[in-house]
């Protein structure tokens, strides 16, 4: 087996334990035995359970992150918000088990700045100076801009749950009772 192999095999295992058992129930063991190599492989990539832990969580919520930098290049707009917004949850909708890790992962201890190094840094805060541009320019309502940013982030997990429960193809009126709430 290639050795970039063992380690996605690896990481595929955890995802799928991480999600049927949580993150703390799952020991590097059962990951081990769930991916079919040795007890000791995942310490061959991995210095420990909790750098595993970060870099599925890391490259996950990169992936998720895929349309931010085009987001960052242009002003906040009902346009560009909306693009983001409906990429957000089809990305949810089409990756349910990264979904469901990511909001383990997004209220963990082990989701922080010292422990991961995402490629796009920053990304929040790039996120609330858009968010206040789009205050200052009079697309979003005067609130404050975090407020804002974790209502949008809530607003696509809570739609993303729905639409996976549901299996329901209706997208944009979702959008639409999001952007109600935060329009000028």
């Amino acid at each position: 087996m290639v050795v970039e192999d063992k380690k996605k095999k690896i990481l595929e295992a955890a995802l799928k334990l991480f999600n049927e058992k949580g993150i703390d129930n799952t020991s590097t063991s059962l990951i081990s035995k769930e991916a079919g190599v040795a007890t000791g492989t995942p310490y061959l990539y991995f210095e420990n359970k909790v750098d595993l832990i970060t870099e599925l969580g890391t490259s996950i919520q990169e992936e998720s992150l895929g349309s931010f930098l085009d987001l960052i290049e242009s002003l906040v707009s009902y346009k560009s918000l909306k693009k983001f917004w409906l990429e957000r949850v089809e990305w949810g909708v089409n990756n349910p088990n990264k979904h469901k890790f990511m909001i383990q992962f997004k209220s963990s201890p082990y989701n922080n700045k010292k422990n991961t190094k995402l490629k796009i840094p920053d990304h929040e805060k790039k996120l609330l100076n858009l968010i206040e541009d789009g205050i200052k320019n009079k697309t979003l309502k005067d609130l404050p801009p975090k407020y804002i940013s974790k209502f949008f982030s809530a607003h696509v997990t809570f739609t993303v749950e729905y639409i996976i429960q549901t299996k329901t193809k209706e997208r944009k009126i979702f959008f639409e009772t999001f952007f109600d709430g935060i329009k000028y």
